[in-house]
């Protein structure tokens, strides 16, 4: 039995899963509210008054978290928040491993083959084409409250999952609309932002006011009551709305064009013709804008250089639709990093 948590800048989600052979079965699993939580500890500790029996089982424990990692301690990105691999192993009295949550992502991807029930959809290139993944080497980058890279090599039947921090690299407009964007966004900021404000909820927020601001959308009623909501509320409501609202359609075209320009940025960074993985939660509600008249894919082919279209148009993209990919992960990371 292995304690595993994901833990996000929206919601945190603990869970006991149990390694069967090679496969992992998540045995209990409940999610709380990030910022309403006074730290990890209280959740654990939540999370076993519920579950006193199983985690009597318990061997092995990995967190993973929204943030960098160092000597087994994430400082969350966007939360005020700290995981110490130290207290959450005093806790629970297990070997712990604090990894970040494109880690844990990437320690998941050896298992979509074996596990039917993560559920996967591969993107077709705009030619119809489905590139048959192989090498050594894939990468994940998802947006949700924010914008997490990663990537993963096979070596000889091992894996090493490494993170990133690339979605707070610079951002890089390429089209007249984007550099439009990219200046409306430099007055807000005292430094020019970078990619994860463009690419996450945050970044579907900022192209919604972005458009009502520079009177690209009429204000009309669907927008004055999005408008009226919490910060926190209009990504999802713009997403819903954009179905049936031509303006709020366009923020949403932008949004996926820059997610894909991003991604294609990855995708040459790490050469992973075994895959690039999106992940996070937008992708996942959202999959019809992204499929749409190959919105994402388009993007994500061009590039201003002829020899580098190839590489690209060979990259299998898939996304992934599994919440709970992040959890098998972390339990995958569990048992790889304890017997390294």
């Amino acid at each position: 039995m292995i304690l595993v948590g994901d833990i996000g800048g929206t919601n945190t989600t603990l869970a006991l899963v149990e390694r069967r052979g090679e496969r992992f079965v998540v045995r209990e699993k409940e999610r709380f509210e990030t910022s309403a939580l006074s730290g990890i500890e209280e959740a654990l500790s939540r999370f076993r008054s519920r579950n006193e029996n199983l985690w009597k089982e318990i061997e092995l424990c990995c967190m993973s978290g929204a943030g960098p990692v160092t000597n087994n301690v994430c400082r969350m990105t966007n939360v005020h928040f700290i995981i110490d691999g130290d207290r959450v192993e005093e806790f629970v009295a297990v070997r712990t491993f604090i990894i970040n949550d494109f880690s844990a992502i990437c320690y998941a991807l050896p298992l979509l083959d074996t596990h039917e029930n993560i559920d996967t959809v591969t993107f077709p290139h705009p030619d119809g084409s489905l590139p048959e993944p192989h090498g050594s080497v894939r990468a994940v980058v998802g947006a949700g409250t924010g914008l997490g890279t990663g990537y993963l090599i096979q070596d000889r039947g091992h894996y090493a999952a490494h993170p990133s921090e690339g979605g707070h690299s610079d951002f890089a407009p390429y089209d007249p609309i984007s550099d439009d964007f990219a200046r409306y966004m430099r007055t807000r900021f005292d430094l020019p932002p970078g990619v994860e404000q463009y690419v996450s909820g945050q970044g579907i927020l900022n192209a919604f006011r972005f458009f009502v601001e520079t009177n690209r959308v009429e204000r009309d009623s669907e927008v004055t009551r999005i408008l009226a909501l919490a910060d926190t509320e209009k990504p999802g409501a713009v997403a819903t709305a954009a179905k049936t609202h031509d303006g709020l359609a366009e923020v949403m075209r932008l949004f996926v064009t820059l997610y894909a320009r991003y991604a294609s940025t990855t995708a040459l960074f790490f050469l992973p013709k075994g895959g690039l993985y999106l992940a996070g939660g937008i992708a996942a509600k959202n999959e019809s804008w992204f499929t749409g008249d190959h919105l994402f894919m388009k993007a994500f082919e061009t590039n201003y250089n002829e020899r580098i279209t190839p590489l690209l148009k060979e990259t299998p993209v898939v996304l992934i639709k599994d919440y709970e990919v992040s959890l098998y992960g972390a339990a995958h990371a569990a048992v790889s990093l304890s017997q390294s």
